[in-house]
């Protein structure tokens, strides 16, 4: 109890450990407190200022010694996250036969997903100069990286399917190396479905920027932010759409037939209606998307091995 308000835990899986608070304020408590500006934070701040208002509430980021230890947001009563209600309304529409519903779900977020990147490009007193051009060379190393690993930790049959195709990944991510410049920007860095809440008014917000827990985060400007490709973002959302639809087939095999036709028409309509709202770099979604799917296979190596079978079918599309 605090001052006479309820607390209790969100039991989802997460890296930091967050708590609702008289079912009005959620306090994530930073297992690792850290110097401020905090990431998330930070650009929680940023889009509240340029007025995104597709979040839970920024709050704060309180300090203590000098660290930053929680980051507190407003509470989106009766929200789920992306793994529990597009999985359910993903199901429900393959037991129907009729996956428009979840398709049109996959635009709405592709759609989403561009308003974000335009409001992390504003200017804002937080992040004054947000956009940039830059190499793909980062991203070029870090697919080589995660190509390598992939290939040394991935046991099995999916350890075999990913070295017959490994020819192909190699020359996409090489691809990556003569791209030229790029712009980049502030990113979710975390873009997937498990990201986005949905209330119970269908309303969907975008919550958790503190970036990928188990990735490094992209090369840091003079200012201190991190710019990469909103392109990442992208690659990323669209990735998670195929892999929703990995998990149901998972869960009910007997409707596993009617993954490709809604996977091809899916990810589709995430990029369509993403290029609708913001510009695109359709050269880098393919070898992204692929990098996407490596590193899954690497989380799947070292954190969760029972999901190896969500990037080892997506990478079977990719690469058919």
């Amino acid at each position: 109890m605090t001052d006479g308000m309820t607390e209790r835990p969100i039991t989802v899986d997460q890296t930091n450990h967050s708590v609702v608070v008289g079912e009005s304020v959620v306090v994530k408590w930073l297992r690792t407190p850290s110097p401020p500006p905090h990431r998330g934070a930070r650009l929680l701040a940023h889009l509240t200022e340029v007025g995104f208002a597709e979040m839970p509430p920024y709050l704060g980021a309180p300090e203590v010694d000098g660290n930053v230890v929680a980051v507190v947001t407003g509470y989106v009563a009766g929200a789920t996250d992306g793994w529990e209600w597009y999985v359910d309304e993903l199901t429900a529409g393959f037991e129907r036969g009729d996956t428009t519903e979840a398709t049109d779900t996959a635009a709405r977020i592709g759609a989403l997903a561009a308003r974000l990147h335009r409001a992390l490009a504003r200017p804002s007193t937080i992040v004054p100069g947000p956009c940039r051009r830059a190499t793909t060379a980062a991203e070029h190393g870090r697919g080589t990286r995660l190509l390598d690993e992939a290939l040394r930790v991935t046991p099995g049959a999916a350890g075999e399917r990913l070295a017959a195709r490994v020819a192909r990944l190699g020359d996409d991510i090489e691809t990556l190396g003569s791209a030229g410049a790029i712009g980049t920007q502030p990113i979710h860095g975390d873009l997937h479905v498990g990201q986005l809440l949905r209330d119970g008014a269908g309303r969907i917000a975008v919550t958790d920027f503190d970036g990928d827990p188990v990735s490094p985060l992209g090369e840091l400007g003079s200012d201190g932010v991190e710019r990469r490709s909103a392109m990442v973002d992208l690659a990323a959302l669209v990735q998670s759409v195929d892999h929703v639809a990995r998990v149901v087939a998972r869960w009910r095999p007997d409707l596993g037939d009617q993954v490709p036709t809604f996977v091809a028409a899916a990810t589709t309509r995430v990029v369509e209606a993403y290029a609708e709202v913001a510009p695109i770099e359709p050269q880098l979604l393919k070898p992204l998307r692929a990098i996407q799917e490596l590193h899954e296979l690497v989380y799947a190596a070292h954190v969760l091995p029972r999901w190896r079978y969500a990037p080892d079918a997506a990478l079977a599309t990719l690469y058919p």
